[in-house]
């Protein structure tokens, strides 16, 4: 089942999450839903406080279409740099030119807490660095000028208000429009 997707500037969003030190069943059952929201709202990665829960989970999607989970991860290294388009579920239909670097060594926990590393570049990097932003309290936006942050944050405000209105006329409902290729 799919959770809803929180949107900027949401508290849990800039929040540093919690390590994982359960890998049970709950863990387990938190990957199927994020995995499920992910999917309903066709992105290419998730954290796990978009979803409204503050623990250092996330997954990651390849360009392949292939997916992967990261539990705990750390960015040991990180090589070049690179703009690239940006986008992200928790900030719908927004899209920008985002620094980042291109190469990155990651070392993080699969679910069944072994421990991996994983060197990447171009967009599997990218949405890495996204990834692990949100674990870390921090949303794509926070990469770009104050001004386009400000014109940002008034349209996810006035999404929020929208949302609120609606869930509250249909409690069944969850956010629309959500786009593709966002994490």
């Amino acid at each position: 089942m799919a959770r809803d997707i929180v949107i900027w500037p949401h508290k849990v969003l800039t929040t540093t999450t919690q390590p994982v030190t359960d890998f049970g069943p709950a863990l387990e059952t938190l990957l199927q839903e994020m995995a499920a929201s992910m999917a309903e709202a066709k992105g290419i990665g998730i954290a796990a406080n978009q979803v409204g829960v503050p623990l250092r989970v996330a997954i990651v999607g390849r360009e392949d279409g292939t997916q992967f989970e990261i539990v705990n991860p750390q960015l040991l290294s990180k090589e070049g740099s690179v703009k690239l388009e940006e986008g992200c579920l928790s900030v719908p239909d927004v899209w920008e030119k985002c620094p980042r670097v291109e190469r990155v060594k990651v070392r993080y926990q699969d679910r069944t807490a072994q421990w991996h590393e994983l060197e990447a570049e171009g967009r599997l990097a990218h949405v890495l660095q996204h990834e692990i932003d949100h674990l870390d309290g921090h949303v794509f936006v926070d990469h770009l000028s104050s001004l386009k942050r400000t014109l940002i944050l008034d349209r996810m405000r006035k999404l929020q208000k929208s949302l609120a209105r609606r869930k509250d006329e249909a409690p069944e409902s969850g956010p629309e429009g959500k786009g593709s290729k966002r994490s």
